[in-house]
């Protein structure tokens, strides 16, 4: 894999549901490269608007995504994410949270079109 650093997500669980149908595995991959940039755009566009409800709203819609593709290293942010926007709290330090999100989503992405030739 010509992308630097670790893979950011592990397929273990997917890969353990597909039984060793490689089809499978590529079309769960690609439903999460098409339907993940909406949602996560959403969720930015929320947080820049102060639309903290919608925020967490997008952020509960990701969470699923994130634990299937078990991104850990997001797992609490979206968690805290969805939180902050229910409960109207820490919204200083959430725009950077969700910053973070975008980004590793992003990397996610591009590793997945990769290793799948998406």
């Amino acid at each position: 894999m010509s992308i630097s650093g670790p893979r950011l997500y592990d397929l273990s669980l997917i890969a353990e549901m597909a039984q060793g149908d490689k089809a499978f595995m590529k079309e769960i991959a690609e439903t999460f490269v098409s339907s993940v940039p909406p949602v996560l755009k959403a969720m930015i566009d929320c947080c820049r608007n102060q639309d903290w409800k919608a925020m967490a709203s997008e952020a509960h819609n990701l969470k699923s995504n994130i634990d299937t593709m078990q991104i850990v290293s997001i797992r609490d942010d979206i968690r805290a994410v969805e939180l902050n926007g229910k409960q109207g709290i820490d919204l200083d330090i959430t725009p950077e949270i969700v910053d973070r999100i975008g980004n590793i989503l992003n990397q996610a992405i591009e590793q997945l079109k990769e290793e799948y030739s998406l």
